[in-house]
């Protein structure tokens, strides 16, 4: 009896060790399953991961597709319209360059043809004033009449191009030129004598409207 204890207390030592080294196996084979486990479960979270994206983004493609042709939609509206403005603007400034230029040939054209009704008049009238009265005819007067008739049609075709200064000219050179038919022009008028103050003031009227309009008629010319 005595031996068995004491054999058992003997092995006693041995049964420690050996119950220390199978708990240390058991832990490092615990540690290592749960290792392989943990593994498995963050491989398994990264596919079913993976996998939830794919289909996030499969439900997400036709949204974007979507999206895109509504986008690319719009600005090619949008191109166009402002294409469409573009050409719009271009077109308003070639209509109002169209429409200086052409307000420019017409202030011209009317311009020209005052200055040539209106410089050769003063001479014309002044001639048929200086005829002998033994010779001045109701012609004669017909004929003066008509150039100052003809002075007011181009007067009022230009009216627009006139400014108020020079309007008040020709109206001034105009009845000038009335005032001498009436005096000397017509059968039995008193022909008009050398030096007449009348003649001089239209003289002078004439040469400054022909120097103003032959002014502005060259600021037109060289636009």
């Amino acid at each position: 009896m005595i031996d068995f204890l004491d054999w058992v207390a003997r092995a006693g030592g041995i049964i420690t060790v050996l119950v220390a080294v199978l708990g240390f196996l058991f832990r490092e084979k615990w540690k290592q399953m749960l290792q392989r486990s943990l593994a498995e479960d963050l491989e398994r979270l990264k596919s079913e991961l993976a996998m939830s994206q794919a289909e996030h983004a499969a439900s997400l493609t036709p949204q974007l597709e979507q999206i895109k042709h509504d986008f690319q939609q719009k600005l090619e509206a949008y191109k166009v319209s402002l294409i469409a403005e573009t050409e719009a603007v271009k077109a308003k400034g070639e209509l109002r360059k169209s429409i200086a230029l052409r307000y420019a040939e017409i202030e011209f054209e009317r311009l020209v043809k005052l200055e040539h009704v209106m410089s050769p008049l003063a001479t014309d009238v002044l001639a048929l004033a200086a005829v002998d009265v033994q010779h001045k005819t109701e012609e004669h007067s017909d004929q003066a009449v008509e150039k100052i008739q003809a002075l007011t049609r181009v007067t009022e075709e230009a009216d627009m191009f006139i400014s108020r200064e020079l309007g008040i000219q020709l109206l001034d050179f105009r009845a000038k030129v009335i005032l001498l038919i009436q005096q000397h022009i017509g059968h039995g008028k008193p022909a008009l004598t050398l030096g007449d103050q009348l003649a001089n003031e239209l003289m002078a009227a004439t040469s400054e409207l022909h120097g103003k309009l032959k002014e502005r008629i060259k600021a037109l010319g060289s636009l």
